[in-house]
C-alpha cells in the first residue's frame, strides 16, 4: 500500500509540473496584468512592481494635466513623451497642490505620491509593447491635508460695474373676492448672484479654501467682504444669499381685479485682484498665486402694476 500510495503521488507532482508548463496558464511573475487598479495614499502613498522589458517601446502618461508633466531621461535632462523605454528614468509631475513621481530602475517600477492638497485624482500609465499590446496602470491619488491659507492681500481699489446686467420677469394675481387683498412678491428671489475668484497660475484651479469673497450688503447698500468655507479656485458658486428673504414687494389688489406686476431686476458686478498666500503643510514650503474675485449681484429693481 505504501509503495502504491508513492507512485500516486509521484504522478500527481508530474501533472502539476506538466500543467505548469502549459502556455496557455503559465503566469510571468515579471510582469503586469493587463489592467492594475492601484489608489495610494495622497500624502506619502508609495507602491512598486516588476515590469517586463521584452518587446517595450513605449512609457507614458495620460494626464487631464500635461502641462505639469515631465519626462526624465538617464542623464537627468528632460525628454519628450516619445523617450524609449531604456533611456527613460522618471516621469514628474509637481505643482504647490500635488507632487508624484513614477521612477523606472530595471524591470522595477516605483510610483511614490509625496502630496496632494487637493481633491483626489486619477490618471492612466501605459506600457506599450510590440504588435500593438499594451499593459495599463489606472493610478489614484487620496485627498491629502489641504493647503493652508495663511494671508490675502488686495492689490489695488475694488472696481465696481454699477448697471451691469438687467433681468425682467412679470407674476400676476386674481382677487376673485368681495374684499381687497395684498399681493406679495420676493423679487430677489428670482436673481441669480454669482461668485468666482479665479487663480492666475492654472495649478491653483480646484484648491478648496476657506476664504472671503466681496459680497453685496443689502441692509447698508455697500460691497463688503464675506467669510465663507469650501470656495474652489476656479470655479463658479451661483445662488441667492439669506438677505433676499427680507426683500418684499406688497401689491393692493381691489375685490374682482387681477393685477400684473413686472419688475426688472438691476444687476452689478464687484472686480478686484489680490494675491493668495498658502502653506503646504506637508511639503513644509509656502506658495503664493493672484486671484480675482468677480461677484455680481442684483442690487435694487424697479415694477410696474396693471389692473385688469
Amino acid at each position: 500500500m505504501k509503495r502504491i500510495s508513492s507512485i500516486i503521488i509521484v504522478l500527481m507532482m508530474l501533472a502539476l509540473l506538466t500543467s505548469a508548463c502549459n502556455g496557455d496558464i503559465f503566469i510571468d511573475a515579471e510582469d503586469l496584468p493587463d489592467v492594475t487598479t492601484l489608489v495610494i495614499e495622497g500624502d506619502g502613498g508609495q507602491w512598486s512592481s516588476a515590469f517586463s522589458r521584452k518587446g517595450l517601446v513605449r512609457i507614458h502618461l495620460d494626464s487631464d494635466e500635461k502641462e505639469f508633466v515631465t519626462y526624465y531621461g538617464r542623464d537627468g535632462k528632460t525628454v519628450d513623451a516619445d523617450c524609449p523605454p531604456s533611456e527613460l528614468e522618471s516621469i514628474v509631475y509637481e505643482t504647490p497642490k500635488r507632487y508624484y513621481t513614477i521612477g523606472f530602475e530595471g524591470d522595477m517600477v516605483y510610483i511614490t505620491s509625496y502630496y496632494n492638497a487637493s481633491y483626489a485624482v486619477s490618471v492612466m500609465l501605459s506600457f506599450d509593447y510590440e504588435y500593438g499590446a499594451t499593459k495599463v496602470i489606472h493610478l489614484t491619488l487620496t485627498e491629502g491635508e489641504r493647503l493652508e491659507m495663511v494671508s490675502w492681500t488686495l492689490s489695488g481699489p475694488m472696481k465696481l460695474e454699477e448697471n451691469f446686467g438687467k433681468s425682467t420677469h412679470v407674476a400676476s394675481f386674481t382677487n376673485n373676492g368681495p374684499l381687497a387683498q395684498q399681493f406679495g412678491i420676493m423679487p430677489f428671489l428670482q436673481s441669480n448672484c454669482s461668485r468666482e475668484t479665479m487663480p492666475s497660475d492654472f495649478w491653483a484651479h480646484g484648491l478648496i479654501l476657506d476664504m472671503p469673497v466681496p459680497v453685496y450688503n443689502f441692509d447698508d447698500g455697500k460691497w463688503e467682504w464675506r467669510e465663507y468655507e469650501n470656495i474652489m479656485l476656479g470655479d463658479r458658486m451661483d445662488g441667492f444669499i439669506p438677505e433676499y428673504f427680507g426683500h418684499k414687494l406688497m401689491v393692493d389688489v381691489p375685490a374682482n381685479t387681477t393685477v400684473k406686476v413686472s419688475y426688472t431686476l438691476n444687476y452689478s458686478r464687484a472686480i478686484q485682484k489680490g494675491v493668495l498666500q498658502f502653506y503646504n503643510a506637508v511639503a513644509e514650503q509656502n506658495f503664493e498665486t493672484t486671484v480675482t474675485w468677480t461677484s455680481v449681484y442684483a442690487v435694487s429693481y424697479d415694477y410696474t402694476v396693471e389692473y385688469e
